[in-house]
């Protein structure tokens, strides 16, 4: 079984601190038949992903990786399939949202239901804030080089639109993530309405 379990980062790691992170939660839930992966630091979360041969442990190994980074903010199970449920419209809000909370691969998940059901430009505006989260989970993972590189294909899916789709003014993105990719050192960033 398959979680993201997501922490507070009460002690304000930076993705600079992933490497260790990931050996500490490891260490922590080893003893219990877990395992962790993804780990990734946001401004307020350490997210990871755990893996448990049955549920039974979940509670040990929570209260484990609380002990070791801070107080659970949200568990989700990730083998669970329900995005055929989700309308286009409340994937797209949902995703919005999420990627403004630094919640970033789930903001990619999330858009990527919508993405699936349009064509033309909406479809290239979904796709470029997908490939903006996608980046910036690369920059959690303190993989800034993977982050520029992303968010310039970002960038470039969105030159082609104006105006507001989904409620998000793309060119005020567009000018976001430009001044990021000319400074070169990637950074977390907000979408605005």
């Amino acid at each position: 079984m398959r979680f993201l379990i997501r922490l507070s980062n009460k002690d304000r790691h930076t993705p600079q601190d992933r490497k260790k992170l990931s050996t500490a939660a490891y260490e922590a839930v080893r003893g219990l038949g877990a395992d962790v992966g993804n780990l990734r630091v946001s401004s307020s979360a350490v997210e990871l992903d755990i893996l448990l041969d049955s549920k039974d442990s979940m509670d040990d190994a929570v209260k484990a990786l609380e002990k070791q980074i801070g107080p659970t903010l949200t568990i989700r199970e990730l083998d669970t399939e329900t995005t055929a449920q989700v309308g286009s419209e409340e994937a797209i809000r949902l995703g919005l949202k999420l990627f403004n909370e630094e919640r970033y691969w789930e903001s990619h998940e999330a858009l990527e239901i919508a993405w699936r059901r349009f064509t033309g430009p909406e479809k290239e505006v979904l796709q470029g804030i997908i490939l903006i989260a996608a980046a910036l989970v690369h920059l959690q993972k303190n993989e800034p080089d993977v982050a520029l590189s992303v968010l310039q294909r970002g960038e470039e899916k969105l030159a082609a639109n104006q105006g507001t789709h989904f409620g998000v003014n793309v060119p005020a993105l567009r000018r976001k993530v430009a001044a990021v990719l000319s400074s070169g050192q990637p950074i977390f960033i907000k979408i605005e309405a």
